[in-house]
């Protein structure tokens, strides 16, 4: 047994050094025995760790959603809020319809000689001068004309004496049958405008004259000038 072996590691050697005449020439480092034994150990040691690795990386990964409800907090409800409150609807309010103004009635013949009086009478230097501007006025059909009088008795006072006035002029239609005549006054110093038109109110006679009646009797005033008028309401034209 022993020459087979030797023979055997003869060939081995042969075979070996054959190998290394033919072939390319390699630098063969011879290791220590110690050093290799540390280099396995070494590898076992980071093959160890690598392993660890891998099992680690397999564990399976925990399931947040599976943990238990008690790690998470309870979501708080939002605050109630009170419904919003539609505003009350009021119903649209109607127009507030104005009456048309009616038209105003026209005046009688007094009334527009009254007003022709308070208009001129401010500018009037005498009771003359009124006078005839108002017999003037297009609202009388007639030819008039005026005349001055005295204080004491005036047709259409009867028994009554009229007193009082510093100047009287009366204006009316020239034919007697038209029921119609007209006073301008001036007053004297002291004499009161409404008290003096009182009287000539109270002693007037609308049916001064026999044959024919008045319908209205109007009179007024602007400051010491006392205007007195006995007419029809409107003249009719015949």
């Amino acid at each position: 047994m022993n020459l087979q072996k030797k023979l055997a590691l003869l060939l081995a050697a042969l075979t070996l050094f054959s190998l290394v005449a033919c072939g390319p020439a390699k630098n063969v480092t011879v290791s220590d025995p110690e050093q290799v034994e540390d280099t396995a150990g070494e590898t076992d040691v980071t093959a160890g760790e690598e392993d660890e690795n891998v099992t680690d990386d397999k564990k399976p990964a925990t399931d947040e959603s599976k943990k238990p409800a008690d790690d998470k907090k309870p979501v708080s409800d939002p605050p109630a809020t009170k419904p919003q409150e539609k505003p009350v609807e009021k119903p649209a309010e109607k127009p507030v319809e104005t009456p048309d103004p009616t038209p105003s009635a026209p005046k009688t013949v007094g009334q527009a000689l009254l007003a022709d009086f308070k208009a001129k009478a401010g500018a009037a230097s005498s009771a003359a001068s009124l006078a005839e501007a108002l017999v003037a006025n297009p609202i009388l059909p007639f030819a008039g004309a005026t005349m001055p009088v005295e204080p004491g008795f005036l047709a259409g006072f009867d028994n009554a004496e009229i007193k009082g006035f510093s100047e009287g002029v009366t204006f009316g239609p020239v034919i007697g049958s038209v029921p119609f005549i007209g006073y301008v006054f001036v007053l004297e110093n002291g004499v009161n405008a409404s008290d003096f038109i009182a009287t000539l109110q109270a002693n007037a006679n609308l049916r001064w004259n026999i044959c024919v009646e008045a319908e209205e009797m109007v009179s007024g005033h602007v400051g010491n000038k006392v205007f007195f008028v006995m007419s029809p309401k409107e003249f009719t034209e015949e």
